[in-house]
């Protein structure tokens, strides 16, 4: 992923002479409010290099979806199928605490320490209350000790011993970090006693009539679409279920399931509009409470920010007046080549939610190109088209 700015304007520069294009040989299903746009949207795959889609925009009533499929290299793409979300996960965390905030297991404000299994390193967290986890403001950073300790089966002890797990003290900055999100699917666990996919099964993904999961070994891989890094591009190298997703989730392990909260959900477009909606509402489904309000407001306020990003609790609040001149809520998804979006405008329930299975990983500070452009396209000209 190019993360600097030199990089983001290597990246770009390449991306036409050696990434895959889908130009000439897309085909889509379409079901809902027909398009009026379908062609501007075509040339913004191309432009992207996006490798198979699901699209879903709902303005009020109307709702449009759209599956397209591309053939080289094979990114099938139907109305069943499923894709794994990446960081679209952390809503979905961040609802399940909430959660468990809602029935006192603990606060926003509970120091985290005493809320996991005690470890030789643990005083690293001394400091670090759920809600800096859940804001990315708990002083951790990501670092190579993290991929280590879950590609052997290793405690988070481990990457809590790293010396260089901490970039400042907790509450002083945001500084993203999947590590800090994973901690949090270990202290669910330690405080529940269920195990992760029980657990979000249970408060979040059943009652809400998501089609969902944490536990990617429990589904049929065909029906996953394959996610292809079109930059550089390595012909069969699809993923579609990891290696560490291979292993059942059986029961809990609050000292090793550190690996499965900050991105590894498997869902479909369908189910992250009830995610959507949950939100907007502030908890509210099918008009009774799921989350109470007062939670759900902590939830969609700012509690962080960098000059390129403002933060809830796992939730992107993006506010960008040259994209959009309105607020909107929700999380991208970057993994392994996917760049996933999924937002829902906070002033008038306007949802745009976008999967794929590979495409540009070029970026605007944070807001992935391809989220950027699919987001104005589908707010200033399609939806405004329907009316």
């Amino acid at each position: 992923m190019p993360t600097t700015e030199m990089k983001n304007l290597l990246y770009r520069a390449a991306l036409p002479l050696l990434s895959p294009s889908p130009r000439g040989q897309m085909t889509h299903v379409s079901a809902g409010q027909p398009l009026t746009q379908l062609h501007d949207y075509e040339k913004l795959l191309c432009r992207h290099h996006v490798l198979g889609a699901t699209l879903l925009l709902e303005d009020g009533d109307r709702r449009a979806s759209l599956h397209t499929s591309v053939s080289r290299p094979a990114h099938h793409a139907a109305e069943n199928t499923i894709y794994r979300v990446a960081s679209i996960t952390k809503m979905a965390t961040a609802l399940v605490t909430l959660s468990c905030i809602a029935d006192g297991l603990f606060t926003l404000d509970t120091p985290v320490r005493p809320l996991l299994p005690d470890t030789a390193h643990a005083s690293v967290l001394d400091g670090v209350t759920v809600r800096h986890l859940l804001s990315h403001t708990s002083g951790l950073t990501d670092t190579a000790a993290m991929d280590a300790a879950l590609r052997e089966g290793r405690s988070y002890d481990d990457v809590l011993a790293d010396p260089d797990i901490r970039a400042c003290k907790p509450g002083e900055q945001l500084i993203y970090t999947n590590f800090g999100f994973g901690l949090l699917g270990c202290l669910l666990e330690n405080a529940t006693g269920m195990c992760l996919p029980e657990l979000f099964r249970a408060r979040l993904f059943a009652p809400l009539g998501m089609r969902a999961t944490l536990d990617a070994s429990s589904l049929d891989e065909g029906k996953i679409m394959p996610i292809s890094r079109v930059l550089p591009y390595k012909r069969g190298h699809d993923v579609t279920i990891t290696r560490l997703a291979r292993k059942p989730l059986i029961e809990a392990d609050p000292l090793r399931h550190f690996g499965h909260t900050a991105g590894a959900m498997y869902t479909d477009a369908p189910s992250l509009t009830k995610l959507l909606k949950l939100i907007h509402s502030r908890g509210l489904h099918d008009g009774r409470p799921l989350i109470p309000a007062a939670l759900m407001d902590e939830m969609t306020r700012q509690q962080s920010a960098t000059p390129t990003r403002r933060y809830g609790l796992g939730l992107v609040l993006l506010e960008r007046p040259k994209l959009w001149p309105r607020r909107l809520l929700g999380h991208q998804g970057f993994a392994y080549g996917c760049v996933d979006g999924a937002f829902i405008e906070e002033e008038t329930g306007r949802l745009v939610v976008f999967l794929n299975g590979g495409a540009s990983e070029a970026r605007e500070g944070r807001l992935g190109l391809v989220n950027r452009d699919v987001l104005h396209w589908a707010l200033a000209k399609e939806m405004p088209s329907w009316t």
